[in-house]
């Protein structure tokens, strides 16, 4: 099928989001969908290695923030693709917006499809859901009353129509696409809007868009621009079709509350909930993000934040505190008397301050494992790839230390590649990488990031020391429990 549709992302190469949202594109958009990553000359390297199936592209030297790089990414890739839009780094496609797709590329009549955004928090879990309707002819008076109808993360539009417009205005920072869609409701166009949840936006720390200074001081600009054209009845309108959004939001419902429960009381005696009421409470009132098919045996698991896929398992007698989120996807397992601790962000304590990038969390790649009797400490992340797996008993994953120069806490993530198996009493501290397709043998200690996959490592320090045939069947299983 011809890809008619263009995608730009641009970013700086510092998230681990990114993943997710090549993912979402790939698997959503499939073979209607060509999606390019813009991004620094320095990191380009970087990510082309990391995403090798994904087209990377350099941005110019003369950009100019987000904008820039992304009218420099339509308007040198753009005039060749019927459709356009762009995704952030940090949000992803979600099924639905399969609809936005066959809508317009099967309707020529219509110029552009929206449809309504989920709003997540930093690790994928539904916070809030975007207020919307149809009344896109109306964004400019919505606008005047404070309603921003649609996010670009569940838009696509025809591309002569963005050209119509000459791109983004640069000369914002932060709402060139607010200005975008208000020009757009200008004209007389046939649109479609799709009320289902078709995209998500991520809401972080340290987003461009969390200057709400900046934001606020745009946005004044920005209507007085615009002229003043407010109207009460498109406000009541709107309101009154998203009445039930604004009565979850209110009552506190699943994906509308923003504070969970937190009492140490509270997590005791939860503990001791059979596991179908166990799970709804924590879904409901912990905030936690379990599938009806994961299960968590009699362990103690309080990160802030847990996300349990589809067929994910914690045994008992497991310990985990003190982290910002376990992310377990896929039919992930963590066996039985695992002691799993970090030293969470957005504390006042002094330790670890000097690192704004630290998170302290473990992610579960699919199908991946840990065993029996580890201790791992996620001050800062530790991952593991899909298929990967922490084998044996009593292996030490240490992502902190005392930096000896500076004479403070410091620490970094650790990296489990897809497919490899750490070997029991083995040690691994922070910075290390044990690379994709390899083995770290028993009693071996990694403290280096490695790079050559297809290895066994040993040794103290662990060096590669061995071949993997490329042909051994435990690094081409569909299923990672072996019977």
């Amino acid at each position: 099928m011809e890809k008619d549709i263009l995608v730009i992302t641009a970013t700086r190469g510092k998230r681990q989001t990114l993943g997710e949202t090549i993912r979402s594109v790939r698997e959503i958009g499939s073979d209607r969908v060509r999606h390019i990553i813009i991004a620094p000359k320095t990191v380009l390297q970087n990510i082309a290695r990391q995403y090798p199936d994904t087209e990377c592209v350099a941005e110019p030297d003369d950009a100019n923030g987000i904008y820039s790089v992304l009218n420099y990414g339509f308007r040198t890739y753009g005039k060749d693709y019927r459709f356009l839009t762009f995704l952030n780094d940090d949000d992803t496609w979600l099924p639905e917006y399969r609809k936005l797709i066959d809508t317009i590329t099967n309707d020529d009549t219509l110029a552009l499809v929206y449809g309504n955004t989920r709003y997540v928090n930093k690790y994928g879990v539904k916070i809030g859901t975007q207020t919307c309707s149809s009344q896109f002819d109306k964004f400019i008076p919505l606008l005047h009353s404070g309603i921003i109808l649609l996010t670009q993360q569940a838009v696509i539009m025809k591309s002569d129509l963005f050209f119509s417009i000459g791109g983004f205005d640069e000369s914002y920072k932060l709402v060139a696409d607010t200005k975008l869609w208000a020009q757009l409701s200008m004209k007389s166009i046939n649109y479609k809007y799709i009320n289902e949840e078709c995209a998500t936006y991520r809401i972080q720390e340290g987003q461009l868009s969390s200057d709400h200074t900046l934001q606020k001081e745009e946005h004044a600009r920005l209507l007085k621009e615009l002229g003043d054209t407010s109207s009460i009845f498109s406000t009541l309108t709107f309101r009154i079709r998203n009445i039930s959004t604004y009565i979850k939001r209110a009552l506190g419902c699943k994906g509308h509350r923003r504070k969970p429960i937190t009492s140490k009381a509270a997590q005791v005696l939860t503990v001791m909930l059979p596991w179908r009421l166990r799970r709804y409470v924590l879904n409901k009132y912990f905030l936690y993000d379990i599938a009806p098919t994961a299960h968590i045996g009699w362990s103690f698991i309080y990160p802030k934040h847990l996300t349990m896929d589809e067929g994910a398992t914690i045994g008992h007698l497991n310990v985990a505190i003190n982290l910002d989120c376990i992310k377990m996807g896929r039919n992930c397992i963590i066996s039985r008397s695992n002691w799993i601790t970090g030293f969470p962000t957005g504390t006042d304590s002094p330790h670890f301050a000097h690192d704004k990038e630290r998170r302290s969390e473990l992610i579960m790649g699919d199908e991946s494992s840990i065993t029996k009797k580890h201790h791992i400490d996620c001050t800062n992340s530790v991952i593991l790839g899909e298929f990967a797996a922490i084998g044996g008993y009593d292996t030490q994953i240490l992502t902190h230390s005392v930096d000896m120069m500076e004479c403070r806490q410091d620490s970094h993530p650790i990296i489990i590649g897809k497919y490899s198996l750490v070997a029991t009493r083995s040690i691994i501290t922070g910075g290390a990488q044990l690379p994709a397709y390899s083995v770290l043998c028993a009693g071996a200690y990694l403290g280096k990031h490695y790079e050559e996959e297809w290895k066994m490592y040993g040794g103290v320090p662990a060096r590669p020391i061995k071949d993997i045939p490329k042909e051994a069947k435990r690094f081409h299983r569909t299923q990672g429990f072996i019977i």
